[in-house]
């Protein structure tokens, strides 16, 4: 993960070209079934436990010892932070996790290589002995595969996911991918993704490999600078668009990463509104889980991986106190939005990119800056997330404000009268909302329907 982090930034560097989005040129062959579906592929989606959210931080625990911290005050601090868990951690961290409430996905330092060799007797032999003494223990969510494969290792990452589905059902295969702007067939450096776009990248992954989720990172928040360099705020909403699109399509939960501190020397700290607009955008498009690269800030130099929760004098930083907030927020409108279904996303200010079609829910939203001011120039910009309760006939409406400095008051107009309860963040409770509720910068508001 991080040798890719630098990888990426070089690329990035090189200016984001058509090479690396390049669905609209066409001539390249479709390598995938455009009629394949989540029954004819026999996909088997992950089941997310009742009342748990996905949260957590993209670092191994093992980390934490460059920090002055044993494993298990690193894993307090964790829970600290409000994370629901801290991802990656060995088997003789199990007592500790489960003693702070965690579940967990498990990292075997036995699974490397590059899954372009492995036989199928070879992955079920290994995945059988690693899974065997903690297969049935329900505070493991499931076993790290791999970061970012390239198409190559489809086929043997399929043998592996194929392997834990037999010896540990209902647990997690753990595969995060590329987000787009990785390097495509025919881009001036080699290859990341190994395929000539990044939608046959996602629809021959599913296919070939058959996964129980889709997971992505995207750091263009940050790399944007708040979304004012457009071309790079046009990835962060391209790739959540696709990911979202192919997941639903193939019924799969899918989870966000995204960034926590400034992961080029260039960028800025990361503010509140940052991290807010990350984790809501994330929510409003029905990201099933999240997690945060990075909470250590790890790096070879002062300057990269910078102004991280925990820096690099081993201290507590305003970014912990931020994150603390918003994972607090996320944690109560993420248990409830995972009993939803994402049925659609709009935006208040559309392009070509981004969508701008209410479904038979709303007419529209009503946003507004403060009144009072008369000299505030500018129109507000929200994204809408609609949702359709899994039992039952509840729909939800999330707003996130996409302004980064000023807050917003904004207002469902319902296009068939119901009953709308505004919920609270930090409890989940639901109230009968004001005639205008208050957005602060970057955060959103989720409202109920009935």
């Amino acid at each position: 993960m991080m040798q890719s982090r630098l990888i990426l930034g070089a690329v990035l560097c090189l200016g984001l070209t058509a090479s690396l989005w390049a669905e609209d040129a066409a001539n390249h062959p479709i390598t995938w079934d455009e009629n394949a579906t989540a029954e004819s592929l026999g996909l088997e989606p992950f089941a997310t436990p009742d009342d748990f959210y996905p949260l957590y931080t993209w670092d191994r625990i093992g980390w934490c010892a460059q920090f002055g911290q044993t494993e298990d005050e690193g894993l307090k601090g964790i829970a600290d932070c409000a994370f629901s868990m801290p991802a990656f951690i060995g088997e003789r961290n199990m007592e500790s996790c489960k003693n702070l409430g965690f579940r967990y996905v498990l990292l075997d330092l036995g699974m490397r290589g590059d899954f372009t060799t492995i036989t199928d007797e070879e992955a079920d032999e290994f995945i059988n002995q690693m899974v065997a003494s903690t297969k049935d223990d329900p505070t493991v969510l499931g076993y790290y595969v791999t970061d970012e494969p390239g198409a190559k290792k489809f086929p043997g990452l399929a043998k592996i996911v194929a392997a834990i589905k037999k010896h540990a059902p209902g647990k997690l295969a753990y595969i995060n991918l590329f987000p787009s702007y990785a390097s495509t067939i025919g881009a001036n450096v080699d290859s990341q993704l190994q395929t000539y776009t990044f939608t046959e990248y996602l629809e021959r992954y599913v296919q070939e490999v058959k996964p129980q989720f889709l997971s992505y990172d995207n750091y263009q928040v940050e790399y944007s600078e708040d979304m004012t360099k457009e071309d790079r705020a046009n990835v962060y909403w391209r790739d959540i668009i696709e990911i979202r699109r192919v997941a639903l399509k193939y019924n799969l939960p899918w989870w966000n990463i995204v960034s926590s501190l400034a992961i080029r020397e260039v960028s800025s700290p990361p503010s509140v509104s940052r991290i807010a607009f990350q984790a809501y955008t994330s929510l409003a498009a029905g990201a099933n889980g999240l997690g945060w690269f990075l909470f250590y800030s790890v790096g070879d130099s002062n300057s990269e991986f910078d102004f991280g929760p925990i820096d690099k004098i081993h201290e507590r930083t305003i970014t912990w106190n931020f994150l603390r907030d918003v994972n607090e927020q996320t944690i109560v409108l993420g248990k409830i939005l995972n009993k939803f279904r994402s049925t659609n996303i709009w935006f208040s200010q559309p392009s070509d990119l981004l969508p701008a079609n209410p479904e038979d829910l709303l007419n529209g939203v009503n946003i507004a800056y403060q009144e009072e001011i008369t000299d505030v120039a500018g129109t507000p910009s929200v994204m809408v997330g609609e949702f359709k309760a899994k039992e039952g006939n509840q729909k939800a409406v999330m707003v996130v404000n996409l302004d980064f400095g000023r807050s917003i008051t904004a207002s469902l107009d319902l296009k068939e009268a119901g009953t709308i309860q505004a919920v609270n963040p930090l409890t989940g409770s639901t109230y009968a909302p004001r005639q205008r509720e208050w957005i602060l910068p970057g955060h959103g508001m989720l409202f109920l329907i009935d």
